[in-house]
């Protein structure tokens, strides 16, 4: 009875430490937002109401994908759906928070509540935010390599560019990207993760499939919210757009010690935008992007809690 209580109190007191880190983490990323760019602009909010939308509906794709990679990898226990939905949304907030580590050990602590295997829950965890980036990455390279305005940048640089796409594919390969998982387990871990939890070629190709969805959505959310803020803005320039907007997103989620990649994304989106409008225009669709991202965030958490309550009213 005792170690029960003392399993319970430890329960709480992890969750409402990571309750506490992420509203203060929070806070203090939005008192960085420059809303005084906001001031004496004209901005579309129709369109930003469809941004909001679509955004948040990549945000329940994601947890499809996590949910398909943890059944293919052999886990178990994955019918609550609404369950796993707020768990996911509450691990996502974890982004808030410096490093990488609140965001997967978040996920894998309050899943592993539902009897899900904590071991595929990290291989589930490494493959998601791999796959994720390296997509992402591969989606916004090909598309601004044949790109004729990208050819400001220099010739050296493109090769470079053409050289991180090659290296994406061949990352998506299972032996190298097995490897690499593996050796990231041992990292976390520090012990050898068991081969029957590895992915198999089916795995990532499935995940890399959804991922490219993903990777759209992603993209036509900053589209839209570019459009909002700059009406101009003509279709024909959807793809390079789409392709900032995963580009600097990978990006920021490479900068694992800055909060949801603050700053990091802003300087990529302020370069890239300035090639197609003014870059005042381009500062405040960065803030915007910043701004929205953080009421999808909210409100896809709000909105799991919603369902999951709903499920349990029901049964």
């Amino acid at each position: 009875m005792k170690k029960v209580f003392h399993l319970l109190l430890s329960k709480r007191v992890l969750t409402s430490v990571f309750y506490v880190l992420l509203i203060s983490f929070l806070v203090v990323y939005i008192s960085r937002i420059d809303f005084s760019a906001l001031s004496r602009m004209s901005i579309g909010f129709g369109v930003l109401g469809v941004a909001v939308i679509v955004d948040l509906l990549s945000r329940y794709w994601t947890v499809a994908i996590w949910i398909v990679l943890l059944k293919n990898l052999g886990a178990t226990k994955l019918s609550d759906k609404a369950g796993l939905s707020y768990v996911y949304a509450k691990s996502w907030l974890g982004r808030y928070i410096p490093g990488t580590a609140p965001w997967i050990l978040g996920k894998i602590y309050f899943a592993s509540q539902h009897g899900i295997s904590k071991s595929k829950l990290a291989v589930s965890s490494l493959l998601e935010a791999a796959l994720q980036i390296v997509v992402m990455i591969a989606f916004s390279l090909l598309a601004l390599l044949i790109d004729s305005r990208f050819d400001v940048v220099a010739k050296e640089t493109k090769y470079y560019i053409a050289a991180a796409f090659i290296v994406c594919i061949i990352a998506l390969i299972p032996r190298f990207f097995n490897s690499a998982v593996s050796l990231a387990y041992r990292i976390l871990k520090r012990k050898r993760i068991d081969p029957r939890d590895l992915a198999t070629s089916r795995t990532i190709l499935t995940g890399a499939a959804m991922y490219l969805v993903g990777a759209v959505l992603n993209g036509l959310v900053f589209f839209l919210i570019a459009k909002s803020v700059y009406p101009p803005l003509p279709f024909s320039d959807i793809l390079f757009v789409m392709a900032i907007g995963n580009l600097s997103g990978a990006l920021g989620m490479l900068a694992v010690f800055v909060p949801s990649g603050l700053g990091v994304r802003e300087g990529v989106q302020l370069i890239l935008l300035g090639l197609i409008m003014p870059a005042s225009l381009a500062v405040v669709i960065t803030v915007i992007a910043r701004l929205l991202s953080v009421v999808t965030d909210l409100l896809f958490f709000g909105s799991t809690i919603a369902l999951k309550r709903s499920t349990t009213t029901k049964s």
